[in-house]
């Protein structure tokens, strides 16, 4: 028996790195060949170094270059590793060939100013308009603060290309000599540079020598780094994405590596195994990933990760990122997953700046009209303490994150990064939040769509003072220092935020010495490893949730099927399977499930593949007849089903909760050939199948199932391992749509998620099966033996302590099956006659592994959180009353006794902040 069960090495071996800023040192390049790998920078223009010398070619592909002309007449601006990325850095390279130049060929318009790939019609953008910041590819904008790092002058005459708004800084290839940095004096006798001092005195020296100009700068992150403060050999912040893997592209390869990030299944299927030991582990090593690739310089540090908004409507777009709809699970993930990212070998260093997203109640993207930049959330304060806040407060006070990310609706009329109220006196002063806050990217100049600032210098000064540190996007910068400049800002507010932020940067261990780093030595060899392979395809087994299996049709055995029919347009699928927000991944174009189960078969079981729909929105049928030749002739067929980021993604709720296109006719089709069928689903947000529920014999969840997806389906299709993962969310029927999207209560018109929902669910929170049996009972001694006859009491007082555990219940778990499996042990909590509870909620959770004939026991432990109840002017209190707990088929009552316990008290921190009323 194994308790949190992971079938994989419990220890891993992860060495850390960190490698110091310190720009390359590039030696003037007069007379010499330049390094076919330099990094394209600004710096100060100067008509003596030939790497600002530059011709622009054109006359159509091939020939629209912009070559290095006196340094090196054979080398051009390229754009590195031919990517099509956001982010993709800029270097120097030797003239390709063609047909290889497509990422050498730009074009200059000197109506907008913008240089252009022609590759991906992205503009070359410099991260901010001071000398040492980074040059990158970046989709072309009109915004007015990004738009001016991609106006560029060239001069034919002097060769110089230099920013528009800043002609005393030049695109550099190579010639600027060695930038300053904290091994250069004077700075290395600067206190922040003395890696031995105190962070808080190493940024009390540094903050003063900021002007106001580059102050602001410094707060902003878009695209996705602040450029740093070249002239005091601060480096630039790189921010980046790791919600289930590291955003980017692939490093250098090492042997047996593919040298890209490992896409691990996302936060919904994670969340699907109930298993925090699985999602610490994952966090380790996406960690450790980013470290390795951030020194290729292909990230940043300060990872906007987890996702951990609620999957309150199924419609919603981007449901596939977080861990459910659950407050409580939610809460159990992200203690555990943004410590892994943080947490390393070495108390002195951070390994990673975790950020929560989306603060707060944001769960809509564009539907009915409006869209997330413009929607006004109006939701109760009851709904705000009891549900959408309790994951960002574990966020602060169990995992203690160091960033969490604002969002772009408002609510209740103030948009997120403006509401001093939720940012500054609730998530600061009470939770006792200690990092800095950072908006979604935009979402400052959304101030102005929600009615809310007047223009861009005062959006900015409304989102320093609404506790928003950095901006995402192109309004700080110069509207900010404008704000303090014009007298709409206090500079004092303006240095608190900057204090934050360069606190985080130090404690990354930036500008420190490489030889005191715990991480210098994490490189290509850490990244797509076999540990991480492994631990990918352990984590879609146990995901994996069986949703019908009518007389035992599966597991399928190879001794009785023979011939087996694949059919449908999620069979051999690849990138769908990454779902959104992953890196770029070269794997799994060879593990879907029609790779995976021809290379695990060959030749001992005959695979009939037939794609029947080109993609699973569309409506042609015309292969139909050829899927159901296929279905009849063999022993069963698979039908793969589902969604893409077509249907469901950032930017794209569904208008409906059922199978897009002509896919619920190509099961009934199939199924009339083929009685013993099996669907297989691909997807995020639930989907509503009553048809398929109701005539299919077998139903597996795959959800979106990373990298080793196809793998880990035909392991369980096949019996290798048994399916163990529970719904992390409810499964309604298709009517459920005729309740708004824009009704954020939980409780009213049938209600929402399991806590409240009246209506018929096809499978409820927490459903799966197994292949096995499991059986519970209370163990002997412990609450809950007697069930209802023995009515346990406990006071108000103790069963309001964390550090007490009074409410701890010891289920005694047995596999009565004939076959090994895992089985996630869920406590649920009811409360008896109290006004507006909900129907019940987790509590608590426990995860065993037996083999057949095996016993256990799970302590499950019922916390003040869930235990306490919240009225509807938002005070959340334990209170006395009538309890049941249910685990499986048990169940066993307890008593409160005693005064209400005060938990939060949402009115008294409105009184202390000077508000009353809605928030």
């Amino acid at each position: 028996m194994r308790v949190d069960e992971w079938r994989l090495p419990m220890v891993l071996l992860l060495v850390m790195l960190f490698t110091p800023w310190v720009f390359a040192s590039h030696a003037d390049s007069l007379g010499k060949k330049v390094d076919p790998h330099t990094k394209i920078q600004l710096w100060e223009c100067s008509a003596d170094l030939s790497g600002h010398t530059w011709s622009m070619q054109t006359g159509g592909y091939p020939n629209n270059r912009i070559i290095l002309q006196a340094a090196d007449p054979e080398v051009c601006l390229d754009i590195d590793k031919w990517s099509n990325s956001s982010g993709a850095t800029l270097h120097a390279y030797t003239l390709n060939p063609a047909p290889r130049a497509y990422n050498q060929q730009f074009k200059y318009d000197p109506d907008t100013y913008n240089i252009v790939s022609l590759m991906n019609k992205f503009c070359v953008t410099a991260s901010s308009s001071f000398a040492g910041s980074t040059v990158q590819m970046y989709p072309c904008t009109p915004e007015k603060a990004t738009g001016a790092l991609q106006q560029w002058i060239y001069n034919a005459s002097s060769g110089q290309i230099y920013l528009k708004n800043n002609s005393q800084v030049c695109l550099d290839a190579g010639s600027s000599g060695t930038v300053a940095n904290c091994t250069t004096a004077p700075f290395s006798s600067y206190t922040y540079c003395n890696s031995s001092m105190p962070i808080p005195d190493r940024v009390h020296d540094l903050l003063p020598r900021l002007s106001v100009a580059e102050k602001a700068q410094f707060l902003v992150a878009a695209p996705h780094t602040n450029g740093g403060v070249p002239r005091l050999g601060v480096p630039p912040f790189l921010y980046g994405e790791c919600l289930h893997g590291a955003r980017c592209d692939c490093g250098e390869a090492a042997p047996g590596s593919t040298g890209c990030p490992t896409s691990f299944p996302h936060a919904l299927g994670l969340s699907a195994t109930f298993n925090r030991t699985l999602w610490t582990l994952v966090g380790e090593t996406v960690s450790t990933e980013v470290r390795a690739l951030f020194n290729q310089g292909q990230i940043g540090l300060a990872m906007w990760a987890p996702d951990i908004n609620l999957f309150r409507d199924p419609r919603w777009g981007r449901g596939q990122e977080v861990p459910g709809e659950d407050p409580y699970l939610t809460a159990e993930y992200v203690a555990h997953y943004s410590r892994a990212l943080q947490e390393g070998d070495d108390p002195r260093y951070l390994k990673l700046i975790s950020s929560c997203k989306h603060f707060s109640a944001y769960d809509m993207e564009n539907w009915g009209g409006s869209s997330r930049h413009n929607f006004n959330a109006i939701v109760s304060e009851q709904d705000l303490v009891e549900y959408y806040w309790v994951p960002f407060r574990s966020c602060v006070e169990q995992a203690h994150a160091k960033s969490i990310m604002c969002s772009y609706n408002a609510v209740n009329g103030i948009p997120s990064c403006a509401n001093s109220l939720f940012q500054n006196e609730i998530v600061r002063n009470e939770w006792g939040f200690e990092g800095f806050f950072v908006s979604d990217c935009g979402a400052i100049g959304n101030f102005l769509a929600h009615n809310y600032s007047n223009s861009s210098e005062m959006a900015s000064r409304d989102g320093i003072e609404g506790g928003t540190d950095v901006n995402c996007g192109g309004n700080y910068g110069g509207n900010l220092a404008n704000a303090v400049n014009d007298g709409l800002l206090a500079e004092p507010l303006l240095d608190a935020s900057v204090r934050r932020v360069m606190e985080a940067m130090f404690r990354l261990g930036y500008m420190d010495p490489g030889d005191q780093q715990p991480y210098l030595q994490l490189s290509s060899k850490d990244v797509d490893t076999a540990h991480g392979r492994q631990l990918a395809l352990e984590v879609a087994h146990q995901m994996i949730v069986l949703l019908k299996n009518e007389d035992g049709i599966l597991p399928l055995s190879q001794g009785t099927v023979k011939t087996v029919a694949l059919i449908g347009p999620q069979a051999n699928t690849t990138q769908a399977l990454l779902s959104n927000y992953h890196g770029t991944n070269t794997l799994v174009e060879s593990h879907s499930i029609l790779t995976a189960m021809t290379k695990k078969f060959g030749s001992t079981v005959k695979i009939q593949y037939v794609e029947a729909l080109s993609d699973p929105a569309s409506t042609d049928t015309s292969k139909f007849s050829q899927a159901a030749d296929a279905a009849k002739s063999s022993d069963v067929a698979i039908v793969c089903v589902g969604l893409t980021e077509h249907e469901e993604s950032e930017g794209r709720d569904r208008d409906h909760l059922t199978l897009p296109g002509a896919q619920d006719e190509l099961v009934q089709n199939v199924l009339k050939a083929q009685p013993k069928t099996v669907v297989v689903l691909i997807n995020g947000g639930p989907l509503a199948i009553e048809s398929i529920k109701e005539s299919v014999p077998a139903i597996v969840e795959a959800f979106y199932p990373g990298e080793l997806g196809g793998d880990a389906v035909t392991d369980v299709l096949f019996g290798e391992v048994n399916p163990s993962g529970r719904l992390p969310y409810t499964i309604y029927p298709a009517d459920y749509i005729k309740r708004s999207f824009f009704d954020m209560s939980l409780r009213d018109n049938g209600g929402c998620t399991y806590q409240h929902y009246t209506g018929n669910a096809l499978w409820e929170f927490g459903y799966g099966l197994s292949y096995t049996t499991f059986n519970y009972t209370w163990s002997a001694g412990s609450i809950g033996a007697d069930g209802n006859d023995g009515m346990y009491r406990v006071h108000s007082s103790l069963a309001a302590s964390v550090s007490d555990t009074p409410l701890m219940y010891t289920v005694s778990v047995k596999n009565t099956g004939t076959v090994a499996g895992a089985d996630s042990v869920l406590g649920f909590l009811k409360s008896s006659g109290q006004p507006d509870a909900p129907i019940r909620e987790l509590f608590d959770f426990g995860r065993v592994y037996l083999e057949a004939g095996e016993s256990c026991v799970v302590h499950l432990t019922v916390g003040p959180q869930v235990l306490s109840l919240t009225d509807s002017s938002g005070i959340q209190s334990v209170r006395s009353g009538k309890y049941v707990v249910e685990v499986g088929d048990l169940r066993a009552a307890f008593e409160v006794y005693g005064p209400d316990v005060e938990l939060f008290n949402l009115p008294e921190v409105k009184r202390r902040f000077g508000m009353q009323g809605t928030s």
